[in-house]
Order: C-alpha cells, then sequence, then structure tokens
C-alpha cells in the first residue's frame, strides 16, 4: 500500500469517527460547521475521485494538507463539545462563535509562524484568554468579543507586507474549482465582521 493510500485509509477512519458529530453540527445550521464545510467538502471530493481515478500530485498537497487542518481542528471543537459543554449541541451552539473566534486564531498564529520575530503576538494572546474566559464563564457579548478580535487582527496583518488569506478562504477557492457547492460561500476577511 502507497503512502497515498494510507493518508486516504486516514480519511476513512477519521470520518467515521467523528460523522456523527459532524453530522449532528450539519443538521443544526452550527456555524463551526459552515466553517469547517470548505474543507470537508474538499476531501470528500477528492477522496471518492480517489478511489476510481489517480489523483494529480496537486490534489494529493491539497488532500493532505486539508486533513491535517481538519484534524486538528476538530481535535479543539471536540474538547469544547464534549467536555466544556457534555456534548450538548444546543448550548454548543449557543456558544459556537466565541469557539469560532477560538479556532480562527488557531489558524491565524499557524499561517503567520515564519514572521513570529516581527509580531507581537501578546495582543493576540491576551484576545484568546479573554475569549476561552468567556466560554468557562457563558459570557455571551458576542460583537464585544468579535470587535477586539477584528482590532487585534487588523493591527497585525497591518504589520504585514501583504493580504492575509487564511485556510478556509483558500479552501472556498479551491472548492469553486473543483465545483463543489458550499451551503456557504462566504469567506472570512481580517478586519471585517467575523
Amino acid at each position: 500500500m502507497n503512502q497515498f493510500n494510507l493518508i486516504l485509509q486516514d480519511y476513512a477512519n477519521w470520518k467515521m469517527d467523528n460523522v456523527e458529530i459532524i453530522e449532528r453540527f450539519r443538521h443544526n445550521d452550527s456555524i463551526i460547521y459552515d466553517r469547517l464545510e470548505p474543507v470537508y467538502a474538499v476531501l470528500n471530493h477528492v477522496y471518492d475521485h480517489a478511489l476510481e481515478e489517480e489523483l494529480s500530485e496537486d490534489l494529493k498537497t491539497i488532500f493532505q494538507v486539508g486533513l491535517n487542518y481538519l484534524h486538528n481542528q476538530f481535535e479543539v471543537i471536540k474538547v469544547y463539545y464534549e467536555k466544556l459543554f457534555d456534548s450538548d449541541c444546543d448550548l454548543f451552539e449557543a456558544y459556537a462563535p466565541l469557539v469560532g473566534y477560538l479556532l480562527f486564531i488557531s489558524d491565524f498564529r499557524a499561517d503567520l509562524e515564519e514572521y513570529e520575530d516581527l509580531i507581537d503576538f501578546d495582543p493576540l494572546d491576551e484576545v484568546e484568554t479573554m475569549l476561552e474566559n468567556m466560554i468557562a464563564e457563558r459570557d455571551d457579548r458576542f460583537e464585544y468579543a468579535a470587535n477586539k478580535l477584528n482590532q487585534t487582527t487588523k493591527k497585525i496583518v497591518d504589520q504585514l507586507d501583504f493580504d492575509y488569506v487564511g485556510v478556509i478562504d483558500i479552501y472556498v477557492e479551491i472548492a469553486e474549482n473543483l465545483g463543489i457547492d458550499l451551503s456557504t460561500d462566504e469567506p472570512f476577511i481580517v478586519g471585517e465582521d467575523i
């Protein structure tokens, strides 16, 4: 069995382990599902094609990167969903905007890791701690949290010499190029409302 076939098997196993939660999120129109849908849809599409034909190296890379991303994000989501919200989908969904902001921070920080020496991440750390506390305390001041996060990320992005494009936005574009219909086509743009 070649290396890529093992990656395909990893995805099949991951999906079996998590499909119940994913489908529950999808059925409840969860903003967390909306956030992950572009990556999940692309992975499903590429997986189905891989069963029928040899994939290009580009599609293999897209699949592998997407699987790593989805796996890492879902591990964080499950900690909040299962531990903090006791697998109560309605309660989780009530605070999903805050969880989504934390997921964004994780993406943002990972995407800008190579600029670590050039950027002061302390304000982002403070916002992350604030969001974690808000979730723990069941604080629902979502607009306040979104404004703090937007202000902080805008200051960081303004220090960069390029436009920041996140992983989710990239997979929205990939889905579009592959002809995959998504339930949401709205990309996240730093500095816009989250």
